[in-house]
């Protein structure tokens, strides 16, 4: 899609307060929201013949989606994945000649938190779980006997349900993980 074929974008406040127009048999649409979903609709309904102006607050396309660069590093946030089971998606990927300007993950086991400054690498199994640094002796003993101890102590948070995921997790847990 080029500058010429592309929808309107419109941002921030004045975007309601675009210059009319005449009307035209031309059918227009309004998209709310230039993330990934909204610019792909937008880009079907273009490709159908419609007049598309799509709308979104943030005054940048992407949505959740954005490269973050602070302190010298530099990360992606939002999705980390898309799949292509879909042949829409594929369909798309083809039409926008994005298929060969995807990125992969170096490797796509490998997840790291960062602790103390330090990347350290997330275990994917409780072996490595076990051998790891990742936690202390004392959160991994507590993990092995968690279910034993659950059955034991009907605790009275156990049916208290505003009680978050955090909160669940450091009760069954502890604070560590």
């Amino acid at each position: 899609m080029d500058g010429t074929d592309s929808p309107e974008m419109a941002s921030g406040a004045g975007a309601a307060q675009q210059d009319k127009k005449p009307t035209s048999s031309v059918k227009r649409v309004a998209v709310i929201g230039a993330g990934v979903s909204g610019l792909a609709a937008a880009y079907h309904l273009k490709s159908h013949g419609l007049k598309v102006t799509v709308f979104e607050a943030e005054g940048r396309a992407g949505g959740k989606l954005r490269t973050v660069s602070r302190d010298g590093l530099i990360w992606d946030e939002g999705a980390n994945t898309m799949t292509e089971s879909e042949k829409e998606v594929v369909s798309l990927l083809d039409d926008l000649g994005l298929r060969e300007k995807q990125q992969f993950p170096i490797s796509q086991n490998k997840r790291y938190i960062v602790r103390n400054g330090v990347p350290l690498l997330i275990p994917t199994n409780p072996m490595a779980l076990v051998r790891s640094n990742f936690l202390s002796m004392r959160s991994k003993f507590q993990i092995l006997l968690e279910p034993f101890l659950w059955k034991k102590s009907k605790s009275s948070k156990a049916a208290d349900t505003s009680e978050s995921v955090g909160e669940f997790f450091q009760r069954h847990f502890g604070k560590e993980v």
